[in-house]
């Protein structure tokens, strides 16, 4: 990712130059006569979330994105900010092995739950929001292995927004001589 409009908007998200690269590219995209840049999250079915500060969309085919590292346990996120947040905050100390869902939209919730359910250990990072609480709400009543990550990041829509506001206050109390 070399544009140095997409590392600002890294940067402002607080995601690491280092865990956007491994897990995305920079994309050029055409809108009618003018190319675009974007960060590219690629699915499972070789589509690609597109992101950049001015904006959010996919290419074709839209699909989830799943990382089978052969564990019992597993994080489903609905968007891939919210995983490259997850891999930033883990990145020096990662817990325990676990498989990877990013959702990439909500409606692919419920043709997932099959994928969610051959795993003990499910771990939800849905938004904190009417549709969010549902789906969690669903499949708790369904397996009762599952573990409402959203709790972290109370008060904020996802887990990226907290980590960016909590960012946001740490600086502002170390520019007053605060230590958070």
């Amino acid at each position: 990712i070399t544009d140095l409009e997409l590392r600002r908007y890294l940067k402002q998200r607080n995601i690491p130059l280092s865990i956007a690269e491994t897990f995305c590219k920079q994309i050029a995209y055409r809108s009618g006569k003018y190319q675009y840049t974007a960060i590219g999250f690629k699915n499972s079915a070789g589509g690609y979330e597109l992101r950049s500060a001015n904006f959010k969309g996919s290419s074709s085919p839209k699909y989830v994105t799943y990382f089978n590292n052969q564990a019992n346990a597993i994080s489903v996120f609905e968007g891939f900010f919210d995983f490259l947040t997850w891999q930033s905050i883990y990145k020096n100390q990662p817990p325990e092995q676990r498989n990877f869902l990013i959702l990439n939209s909500l409606s692919f919730f419920k043709q997932s739950l099959l994928l969610m359910e051959k795993h003990e250990k499910i771990h939800l990072y849905l938004d904190q929001d009417k549709r969010g609480s549902e789906y969690t709400q669903l499949l708790q009543q369904r397996n009762r292995n599952v573990t409402d990550e959203s709790k972290l990041y109370k008060g904020c829509k996802d887990l990226n927004e907290w980590v960016v506001k909590f960012g946001k206050q740490h600086k502002e109390g170390m520019s007053k001589g605060l230590h958070l």
